[in-house]
């Protein structure tokens, strides 16, 4: 999904000029990239092999391939075109946001490769990504004495607005019996994917972090509830809150707090509400002086049933590649932002 809409970017945008596609499904190679993602033909036959891509020379590849269940071979990916000195942006490398907090297994191949490679190297997103790197830091411009900052995701009605059950059963873990460990959280992914926003704010705010502590809680259903992926059996799991923290001085300093529900989840009196009742987004929280709150959320177009998500996502890393190719080679170590990191397609005759 995420790279359809980013091929559809790439091709929309004026600056870009397409070169080629790399597909994985055997069933598109051939396929004209326009038709690949609901464009007239371009004249560009995806393909299946990397060497194509390669012998194109392209000055950036925009990597859109999940990393889900294939992290070996996602970075494997990636240090391949770095070493054949291509530039690499994506949406795939989560941790790689800020690399000086990712982990060793992707940060140490990665930057090897783009050293030898001469190449550049860029990991951007949505959420983490933008919203959770950049929007903070430009709201701690006005900011004064610091006591909490606190990101809230709120990830509501999740059967409808994500309906895969594969997901939401094993890795939200909906559905399953009290006492069940969300996959997420029992396999690592929150610290891996949020710690560097933490580290990243932390750092920004010169914090002496202690500690990156993980908070987290289930709610259970009360009755079976009915939802579009089915019925979510009284007494399982229909919702979760995990928070990941800084911890300076014994107290959480900065922190990401994520919550996750199905339709008709009761909301605890001890969760702190969106910004708009039953709805999602974002709600950024500075305690101190000034105090500050900022809600975000994220709306598709008239028309477009393309996940507002996944297209900020994609658009986080297409405009951003003229920015990487001119960049100095190696690990860009802080999330791109300002006038030249911008979308470039506006409409034309509408006022």
């Amino acid at each position: 999904m995420t790279g359809s809409v980013a091929l559809r970017a790439i091709i929309d945008d004026p600056a870009l000029e397409l070169i080629g596609v790399k597909v994985s499904s055997p069933t598109k190679v051939g396929t004209d990239a326009g038709q690949l993602c609901g464009r007239p033909d371009v004249g560009i036959a995806a393909t299946g092999d990397v060497a194509a891509v390669l012998d194109a020379k392209p000055d950036c590849v925009a990597y859109c391939a999940t990393a889900v269940r294939r992290e070996d071979e996602a970075i494997a990916d990636i240090v391949g075109y770095l070493e054949a000195g291509i530039n690499v942006v994506t949406i795939s490398a989560i941790p790689m946001v800020y690399p000086q907090a990712a982990p060793a297994k992707w940060r140490d191949p990665i930057e090897r490769a783009a050293r030898e490679g001469n190449a550049t190297f860029y990991a951007t997103g949505c959420e983490p990504g933008f919203v959770s790197l950049n929007l903070p830091t430009a709201l701690l411009t006005g900011a004064g004495v610091i006591d909490t900052y606190r990101m809230d995701e709120y990830a509501l009605d999740l059967d409808l607005a994500y309906p895969i059950w594969e997901v939401l059963h094993e890795s939200m873990g909906f559905g399953k019996p009290d006492g069940h460990v969300p996959i997420r959280i029992a396999s690592g992914k929150v610290h891996n994917d949020w710690g560097p926003v933490v580290r990243y704010i932390a750092d920004a705010l010169s914090v002496d972090v202690e500690d990156v502590a993980l908070d987290w809680e289930t709610v259970l259903a009360p009755d079976d509830l009915d939802t579009a992926l089915g019925v979510i059996p009284a007494g399982t799991i229909c919702g979760h809150r995990w928070q990941l923290a800084a911890v300076c001085d014994g107290r959480p300093v900065v922190s990401v707090q994520y919550f996750a529900t199905v339709t008709s989840t009761p909301w605890p009196d001890s969760w702190p509400l969106p910004a708009q009742p039953g709805q999602g987004g974002m709600v950024f929280r500075i305690e101190g002086s000034p105090s500050m709150t900022l809600a975000l959320r994220l709306d598709p177009a008239p028309g477009d049933k393309t996940n507002p998500g996944v297209a900020a996502t994609a658009m986080a890393a297409v405009n951003a590649i003229p920015a990487v190719i001119d960049a100095a080679p190696g690990l860009l170590d802080a999330p791109l932002a300002g006038p030249s990191i911008v979308t470039r397609q506006t409409r034309r005759g509408t006022v």
